[in-house]
């Protein structure tokens, strides 16, 4: 039930609307309510013979405005309160999204994104039911009820209301039953759902490997069996709800059975008069209405309790990374890092992931990082970032702590490149300025022309404004990493990060971006930013040997670091791996180039390296 306090101070917060709109529907049914009294003294004053055509028209007139009254309050009231459900369905809406932003990485490695899908879309829609239309229907049926019920006993016969009614006390004992049956059976039918929101999102991702292995029958029966669960638990729910409405009625039929045979027994006793028999009997028709609103109301109930426990224990996960309490530093980043004797494992993992790690770079520097698969370097990045949380002391940003400055100043100043080069489902223009709302297309050129990929640009039809469709499927594996890194400068940050972004550009092109990054990160570049400090992560070692430094990283630990000519001259692992990609790459790419004045080292010059490792190793030997 903890779900219930969002509606509950939702509706505490608008209370004035929902009085005015609350008073408006319960007052078109108590008028409602008044009709089969006054058909009632109808049937009376027709049966003494105290009726003339005056008399009749004034009852058909009233009874005419009795209906107009009730169709304009009810309809005033009841859209008023729509309205408030529909605001609330932003609001939640508008939360969970909010709420996604600040969670940890770890939360979504252990929830599925069909699941939180279904928070937004199911969940949320179950819950404007209830402030709306089940709000509306309790309302109206609750005023009817009372209203009909009060008549019956006062101005009718007491006794006879009691027969009318006794059925209808078995109703809450069906609620106690079914009640919570029903809100189990809601939540599962919410989480089949989510399960195939999944399972559809997984496959439109992956359609081409789905193709490429031609297992479209294998995915296919996947959906069908997620979609048969749903199916299944909708059932379910749909049998427990049907039986629920079915057996509302059947009180009130049992009921109207009792009317007839004692209130038949008291009119030939002329305990009551036949009007008031008329007006009775139409009144047990009447509950039927407001009765059976109140069963679905009760139904809303179940459902809407399964879906606000589940946005509610959303809504209260905590982040694992947060601001720190107490005054932050709140100014723009420099550009100089130094991290300290680093030690870090993820919460629940028993082994650290980078162990004693320092280094340092500052404005206008480059470092390299280089390692195996599973080494530490994304984690690296994830620290930096604050994805992660790192120890106190360790990571240091223009001489402050990493911790003390507030989540938002930090990130702002960070421009990140993923490994996978993630774009959104929106324009070249927006994926370029995504750090910008409205995004500046002269700008946008100028970045995408220093990532080598203007021309491809403006080869497609639309240009600069073409769909790159949902995660950039519509372009090549090297146009999405160059656009990605064309958004990483058009942020113009202090620090840039590119792990591995890198991978599906050619290496003619790679030495050009690197060219330009490395001339965008001195002094009098056209940034109007500060100097960068710029980390690449990567596994070709040609995307960092001409970086300031380069540090090595094997099972999270430091194992070499230096320039590129001092590594290689250490014949260890960085000379091992440079030699053995250069010589696959012999064949393709036999010419040399040089950057800022320094010979980029390829085939020609591969010889005279080996002679250095082979030195080395001779040395070592003797």
């Amino acid at each position: 039930m903890k779900g219930l306090r969002i509606v509950v101070s939702y509706i505490r917060l608008h209370w004035l609307f929902y009085l005015v709109g609350i008073s408006m529907v319960a007052g078109g049914s108590l008028l409602a309510a008044q009709i089969p009294r006054l058909l009632g003294s109808f049937t009376d004053s027709l049966r003494d013979g105290r009726l003339g055509s005056s008399e009749m028209a004034g009852y058909a007139g009233l009874i005419v405005l009795i209906g107009l009254v009730r169709v304009s309050t009810g309809w005033g009231g009841r859209v008023l309160v729509h309205h408030k459900g529909r605001q609330l369905t932003y609001q939640l809406r508008q939360q969970l999204f909010e709420k996604w932003g600040t969670l940890s990485p770890s939360y979504y490695h252990r929830h599925s994104v069909g699941d939180m899908i279904s928070h937004a879309l199911s969940d949320v829609e179950v819950v404007r039911e209830l402030v709306s239309q089940g709000i509306n229907q309790a309302v109206s049926g609750l005023a009817m009820l009372l209203a009909a019920i009060y008549i019956m006993a006062m101005h009718v016969d007491w006794r006879l209301t009691l027969a009318g009614m006794g059925p209808l006390l078995c109703i809450p004992l069906l609620v106690k039953w079914l009640g919570p049956q029903i809100r189990l059976q809601s939540q599962r039918s919410q989480e089949a759902l989510g399960a195939m929101v999944q399972t559809t999102e997984e496959v439109i991702e992956g359609i081409r490997a789905v193709k490429a292995f031609g297992t479209e029958h294998v995915v296919i029966s996947r959906f069908e069996k997620r979609v048969d669960t749903i199916v299944e638990e909708k059932m379910r729910f749909v049998r427990l709800s049907a039986l629920f409405g079915a057996l509302v009625p059947l009180m009130v039929n049992i009921g109207f059975i009792f009317v007839l045979g004692y209130g038949g027994f008291l009119v030939t006793q002329k305990t009551i008069s036949l009007g008031d028999f008329v007006a009775f009997t139409l009144y047990v028709a009447l509950l039927r209405m407001p009765l059976e609103q109140l069963g679905n109301v009760l139904n809303i109930v179940q459902r809407s309790i399964a879906s606000l426990n589940r946005i509610d224990e959303l809504l209260r996960v905590v982040p694992e990374v947060l601001d720190r309490k107490g005054p932050l530093l709140d100014r723009p980043l420099q550009g100089a890092l130094c991290v300290k004797s680093l030690s870090f494992r993820y919460p629940e993992s028993d082994r650290d992931i980078l162990s004693d790690i320092s280094f340092s770079v500052k404005p206008g520097q480059t470092l390299g990082i280089i390692g195996e698969m599973g080494s530490g370097k994304s984690t690296l990045a994830n620290l930096l970032l604050r994805l992660y949380d790192p120890p106190d002391g360790s990571v240091f940003v223009d001489g402050v702590d990493i911790l003390n400055y507030p989540l938002s100043r930090l990130r702002e100043g960070i421009a990140y490149v993923p490994q996978d080069g993630f774009l959104f489902s929106c324009t070249v223009l927006e994926n370029i300025g995504f750090s910008d709302e409205y995004p500046d297309s002269d700008r946008a050129e100028r970045c995408a022309r220093i990532t080598a990929v203007h021309d491809n640009i403006v080869a497609f039809p639309e240009k600069y404004a073409t769909e790159v469709g949902e995660r950039g499927v519509r372009l090549s594996g090297g146009q999405k990493q160059r656009i990605a890194i064309a958004r990483m400068i058009y942020k113009d940050a202090a620090f840039q990060i590119m792990d591995d972004s890198l991978s599906a550009v050619d290496t003619t092109t790679e030495r050009q971006i690197l060219l330009n990054l490395r001339e965008l990160s001195r002094p009098g570049s056209e940034s109007k930013g500060p100097l960068k400090a710029t980390i690449i992560i990567s596994h070709r070692l040609s995307a960092v040997q001409h970086a300031d430094e380069i540090i090595v990283l094997e099972e999270g630990r430091i194992v070499e670091r230096g320039n590129h000519a001092t590594l290689i001259s250490r014949c260890g692992i960085y000379a091992s791996q440079w030699f053995m990609q250069a010589g696959q790459s012999e064949e393709g790419e036999p010419e040399s180039t040089e950057v800022d004045g320094e010979r980029d080292i390829s085939q020609p010059d591969l010889d005279a390296e080996m002679e250095v490792l082979e030195a080395g190793r001779l040395e070592e030997a003797l």
